[in-house]
């Protein structure tokens, strides 16, 4: 039974509201920098003058900087509908999110480092090993795992590099949470908070009701497309001519004796054995020739695609070589690297590959899952921003929904203004036309009914009471801003059920052991920066 109330609370509930922004936002950040070290590597070979930061020598490049700031700002892009403005980004400060998340990496690293902490090839292997993604009937078979890393273009060289961190990381997590422990007292508080209920008032302004508000000059638009050329700046393209040398092509020359068919199968037979049980031969005889075949098959294609490359890098006859060996010429249309034809889309590094190649230069062989082609790079288009005439209608648009967001932004900021002077939400709403709503009784780590979910509101909600009914921020959501006003807390009067209670301390443990990790990263950090080991060498205004 819930019972409804303005509710005081205990003094462990009011204790946990108090400092829930300190304890969800360590978790929510320790959560980023987990999977931050699963996706985010380092990159060698740089010069300093691209450093934007050094942690105890390690040099943070602007490459990096670069690429993660992009990821997160498409991260929120596709979150709020492809409607994130300049104006969202600078409030979410998401260049100061993509510096810190580099910064804890190298903290992480170097101090798993100093700690002596290793990973062994057998650990690397043994964990992808485990990965469900690469096992096929529960045991890890190499076919799909090299298939699904060229489907992502990732080299196996450096996935398994990217596991090793991972691995690495964990163990110094392991070091660092070492006897931490929750006592029954806080799961239960802790189950409190998690149970209790709460309903608020909101009104919404969104960004597109503002937009018909903007009336842009040509010169507010030649301004905006030069201060985001980078945006509009159509990219480097090229087209390509090649031949591919198809494993079918050279399967009818492939024979496959009965004995290698036999030692294949009894070489594998684990690949046909469930429960104890091994299908017989005779079951994948057809499946275990086929492989061969397009095993030897490739082998044959190979040797006829790097013997045509010799002779055509010797005698500059691409087309003449085609033409005397009755291989078809393919050529495409100009493509960029973030597009390539859709028969090359698989294949690692291959943007990187053909874009390197000068005008008429010849590639090396490259490998497809069931062939490998021979390029030759024909004429290029550079890299331009084009006229605002040719882009208007693309600029004109985003201009519209940035200053759309800026001015939803500044009408929520002054509605947040009268609130914090004592007006009501209620008669704010009747005056500026915004519908007054209420999310209903929810609990506050939950998506809040109508509005949605975001670190943000979840540090609003806990904060949240009879005598402050309103939140110190604005909060913005997938492209809204929500100003939010409380109604009523309920309390659930439920005791923790036992059945519960060992899986819920596992829980909290986590939690706790995660607050252990930030507070350490924390403290890490500030030492780096006193000691004058972790230095920023460009302002974030520069990025």
């Amino acid at each position: 039974m819930i019972q409804k109330s303005t509710y005081k609370g205990n003094g462990m509930l009011e204790l946990m509201r108090k400092h829930a922004r300190n304890w969800i936002m360590k978790v929510l950040l320790a959560i980023i920098i987990i999977v931050f070290v699963f996706y985010f590597g380092s990159m060698t070979g740089r010069h300093k003058a691209d450093a934007i930061a050094t942690v105890d020598g390690k040099i943070i490049t602007y490459l990096e900087y670069e690429k993660g700031y992009r990821e997160l700002v498409d991260l929120y892009n596709c979150r709020s509908g492809g409607r994130l403005t300049e104006e969202m980004m600078k409030a979410m400060n998401l260049k100061q999110q993509a510096l810190d998340k580099l910064v804890y990496q190298a903290i992480l690293i170097k101090k798993a480092q100093d700690l002596k902490v290793k990973v062994t090839d057998e650990e690397i292997k043994g964990f992808i090993s485990s990965l469900r993604a690469f096992q096929r009937d529960g045991v890890f078979d190499d076919r799909q795992y090299q298939q699904m890393l060229r489907y992502n273009k990732i080299t196996p060289e450096d996935f398994e590099n990217e596991q090793r961190k991972s691995l690495l990381i964990m163990k110094l997590e392991d070091l660092l949470q070492d006897g931490v422990h929750v006592s029954d007292q806080e799961v239960n508080s802790f189950y409190e908070a998690q149970t209790e209920k709460i309903n608020i008032a909101f009104v919404r302004l969104e960004a597109r009701d503002f937009e018909g508000k903007v009336q842009p000059s040509t010169s507010d638009l030649e301004k905006y497309l030069k201060e985001n050329s980078g945006d509009f700046r159509l990219p480097e393209q090229i087209q390509i001519k090649y031949l591919f040398f198809s494993a079918r092509d050279f399967t009818a020359k492939v024979n496959v004796p009965e004995d290698e068919i036999a030692d294949f199968y009894n070489s594998h037979k684990q690949q046909w054995t469930k429960a104890g049980k091994t299908i017989p031969l005779s079951s994948v005889r057809d499946e275990i020739v086929a492989d061969l075949k397009h095993s030897r098959a490739m082998r044959l294609a190979y040797g006829e695609a790097k013997k045509a490359r010799e002779t055509i890098y010797q005698q500059e006859n691409f087309d003449a070589y085609a033409t005397a060996h009755s291989l078809p010429v393919s050529g495409t249309d100009f493509f960029t690297a973030k597009n390539p034809p859709e028969a090359f889309r698989q294949l690692p590094d291959f943007a990187k590959t053909v874009f390197a190649l000068q005008k008429d230069e010849i590639s090396n062989v490259i490998a497809a899952e069931k062939g490998y082609y021979l390029l030759k790079a024909g004429a290029k288009k550079a890299a331009y921003t084009p006229e605002l005439k040719i882009v208007e209608k693309e600029v004109r648009q985003r201009y519209a929904t940035q200053e759309g967001g800026r001015l939803a932004k500044q009408e929520a900021d002054m509605i947040l203004a009268r609130l914090k002077k004592g007006d009501k939400l209620q008669i704010i709403g009747k005056e500026k036309n915004l519908k007054l709503e209420e999310t209903g009784l929810f609990r506050p780590t939950a998506p809040a009914p109508k509005i949605g979910t975001s670190p943000q509101i979840m540090k609003t909600l806990f904060q949240l009471s009879a005598k402050k009914p309103y939140g110190e921020e604005v909060i913005f959501i997938n492209g809204d801003y929500f100003l939010v006003e409380f109604r009523e807390r309920a309390q659930s009067d439920r005791q923790l059920p036992p059945e519960q209670q060992e899986q819920l301390k596992k829980v909290y443990l986590n939690l706790k052991r995660n607050e252990v990790i930030q507070a350490w990263m924390e403290e890490s950090k500030n030492a780096l920066i006193k000691a004058g080991r972790l230095k920023i060498t460009k302002d974030l205004k520069e990025l």
